[in-house]
């Protein structure tokens, strides 16, 4: 996959404990942009990271929940418009005109997405990026767990 510079890639994941009564849930992202284009993703700067999690949900629930949030922070205003909850424009941290969501997981597919934005499937294990954002969602899922709220940072 070849990464251009002045788009915003976004590596989403989550997890669930489906085997728990309440089943928590926890997705997380991870946001980055090339000051060049690279063909393997090495280089990239993390503008951002966020997770979320949740009781009685579900992991792809999480993932749409994380890519919400991208929506409202960083969407043109096409993408914001078809974000079910925007966010004020003085609390965005920026724009860019094409974001690229990235996932091991086909069911991203899915998801609503406005013009500028494109999903791509990757396979988890050519990707070190894909780890670290399981294991924040797995982590945001530990903690509301432990926690017994939802928490969103």
């Amino acid at each position: 996959m070849k990464f251009e510079k002045d788009t915003l890639y976004v590596w989403v994941g989550g997890s669930c404990d489906y085997g728990h009564k309440e089943r928590a849930g926890g997705g997380a992202y991870i946001a980055e942009t090339f000051a060049t284009d690279s063909k393997d993703g090495v280089g990239g700067k993390i503008v951002d990271t966020y997770t979320t999690s949740d009781f009685n949900t579900k992991e792809f629930q999480m993932i749409y929940r994380a890519m919400d949030h991208v929506l409202e922070k960083f969407g043109t205003s096409e993408c914001r418009a078809s974000s079910e909850n925007r966010a004020s424009s003085e609390n965005r941290a920026g724009t860019f005109e094409k974001i690229v969501f990235l996932s091991n997981v086909q069911y991203i597919q899915n998801y609503p997405k406005p013009e500028n934005v494109e999903i791509g499937i990757l396979p988890y294990h050519k990707f070190p990026r894909q780890k670290e954002v399981h294991d924040m969602a797995s982590q945001a899922m530990r903690d509301l767990r432990s926690s017994g709220e939802g928490v969103n940072t």
